[in-house]
């Protein structure tokens, strides 16, 4: 690497400044004795040593040799322990800054290129994270190093070296792994999915932690809210046609924590044009337009996932005819009828409420509920020790 060299600490006559490409055309020539690959960063996170073992074990005796890793560092600068902290590179990678920062209490981050400090400060910002407490680390070790303090809302605007490493630290981070129930969100007269309801629809999606999610007809966000948990690392779009509806959105979003959500405030599919093509989907009001919302959602990925829920026969006969002419493969479909117990002078009584038909279909039709679950929630539940050890000792 360049910036190895450039350091003045090679001493060998013999030395190469190359592209990925021509370093491992140079490595399968092995008949060139003695060779050392000089990289900067960690060799065990996110280096090329790992491509360089797995590709050239066979043809040479390896031997890794680490230095200081710049998340190290700066975790000693800043007195700031990494053990029970989420480690992220986004140096030429992409990633879902919003997300990490959301379900981690503390998060070291590489940052490069697109991913640049002054993006993720505008992304954090942006999605209603202003007040977390950032500490950017920049040139690491040089004469020239900084060291920069601050909240997102402070430091939203200014420029950083491409390559800094960032502290996050969210003191308010939620655990995406406890569940919601009803009284737990902020309620109107706008429609909400019942909390039975809700989670049998959530596990019929099989969320991954990178997937892109649209929930069409979002109402109070509470299912919008339950699917940002599981995608730990990925998005939801929540769309909404009314404008009250958007705003008990955003209010259950800040509430709960769950700032991987955007409002889309509009009418689909047209509400669709321009956002990321969804892996998942889950529709819980068409307003009619069940046929063109299934038209394009095909259209955009051809491989996605489909849950719905409907309350009448009606409903329920659209979304079955829907999903066979759209080629949404191997429709399941459960009639679930809940009552929950209410209390009658001396007796409970079990009061049932309106079934309700969940349909899914697509890609992972055949998933088992385990196959939800991919969410790394690795110091969420350190929240509160997180937040008694509240660092005072922030560098100016």
């Amino acid at each position: 690497a360049s910036r190895v060299l450039s350091a003045g600490r090679v001493r060998s006559a013999d030395q190469q400044t190359l592209t990925l490409t021509k370093l491992t055309a140079e490595l399968r020539e092995t008949g060139k004795g003695h060779t050392a690959v000089l990289v900067s960063g960690d060799t065990g996170f996110c280096s090329l040593a790992k491509t360089l073992v797995r590709d050239f074990s066979g043809l040479y005796q390896m031997e890794l040799i680490p230095g200081i890793s710049s998340i190290q560092y700066l975790s000693a600068k800043i007195r700031m322990p990494y053990d029970d902290a989420k480690l992220l590179s986004l140096h030429g990678k992409t990633g879902n800054i919003v997300a990490q920062a959301a379900y981690n209490p503390k998060l070291f981050v590489l940052t490069g290129g697109a991913n640049n400090v002054r993006q993720i400060c505008l992304d954090l910002y942006n999605h209603g994270l202003e007040n977390v407490e950032l500490v950017v680390g920049e040139r690491l070790s040089y004469p020239d190093e900084q060291i920069t303090g601050g909240k997102v809302r402070q430091l939203k605007g200014l420029d950083f070296d491409e390559l800094s490493v960032l502290y996050i630290e969210n003191l308010y981070a939620v655990d995406p792994a406890l569940p919601l129930n009803d009284e737990d969100f902020i309620r109107s007269e706008v429609p909400m999915t019942k909390q039975e309801v809700r989670w049998v629809s959530v596990q019929k999606l099989a969320v991954q932690s990178k997937d892109v999610i649209y929930d069409i007809g979002a109402g109070s966000g509470s299912v919008s809210v339950e699917l940002a948990r599981k995608a730990t690392n990925g998005f939801v779009y929540a769309f909404e046609k009314k404008a009250e509806a958007c705003e008990l959105i955003r209010a259950n979003r800040s509430k709960h924590g769950a700032f991987n959500i955007d409002v889309i405030h509009g009418e689909v599919p047209d509400a669709m044009d321009g956002l990321p093509a969804p892996d998942k989907v889950f529709i819980g009001g068409s307003s009619g337009n069940l046929d063109s919302i299934l038209e394009k959602l095909v259209a955009l990925n051809p491989q996605v996932r489909v849950v719905a829920n409907a309350v009448t026969i009606q409903s329920l006969g659209q979304i079955v005819e829907g999903f066979e002419k759209y080629g949404l493969a191997d429709a399941d479909i459960v009639c679930m009828n809940v009552a929950r117990a209410k209390k009658v002078g001396r007796y409970d009584m079990m009061i049932a409420q309106n079934p309700v038909y969940i349909v899914s279909a697509g890609a992972n039709a055949s998933a088992n509920a385990s196959a939800s679950s991919d969410v790394d929630a690795k110091g969420s539940a350190n929240a509160a020790t997180a937040t008694a050890r509240r660092s005072k000792r922030r560098p100016k």
